[in-house]
């Protein structure tokens, strides 16, 4: 066991990689979304042909009395609109948190994966010149390195994928 794991850190070095590098990120929301943060992203659904680029920026401040990160957001679409979202994440373990908005139907569950990546799902009551609709995110926040998170969504009506978000945050 001792020589596989001396030729592991061996491989890793010859290939430019430390030991810590190579093991996942895991993305603390807290430390990356402390302070300003920008995002540039794109909505995009090819079955309604809508390809919608904006920016976000975020303040996020953190309580640690009550362990919750407030992330305001926001955005600035390409064509002029504009609309904000704040977020409450409430810490309740290593890489757990609960997650509320007030256009979101219920608290989400927030957790991290295998990869170190964050992952949550939610329903979110979204208004339209034809009223509400409801839409559902699945989201996928990874770290890409220290000053970059990279988030992918995927949105659905009905159980049918009709779009994808994907975001790139930086500080």
């Amino acid at each position: 066991m001792q020589r596989f794991r001396i030729a592991f850190i061996i491989t890793l070095l010859v290939l430019g990689l430390s030991p810590a590098t190579a093991a996942a990120k895991q993305l603390v929301l807290e430390e990356f979304f402390r302070g300003k943060t920008v995002g540039k992203g794109v909505f995009e659904s090819k079955i309604a042909g809508v390809y919608r680029p904006f920016t976000v920026y975020l303040t996020g401040t953190w309580n640690a009395r009550t362990f919750t990160l407030r992330l305001r957001e926001d955005f600035v679409y390409e064509d002029g609109e504009k609309d904000t979202k704040t977020w409450f994440f409430q810490k309740v373990a290593d890489g757990r948190y609960i997650g509320q908005r007030a256009d979101v139907i219920a608290p989400t569950n927030v957790k991290t994966d295998s990869n170190g990546a964050l992952r949550f799902s939610y329903v979110a009551e979204l208004e339209t010149e034809n009223g509400p609709l409801l839409l559902k995110f699945d989201d996928t926040l990874t770290q890409v390195d220290k000053r970059t998170v990279r988030n992918t969504a995927r949105v659905m009506k009905a159980g049918f994928t009709i779009g994808t978000v994907d975001l790139t945050f930086t500080k």
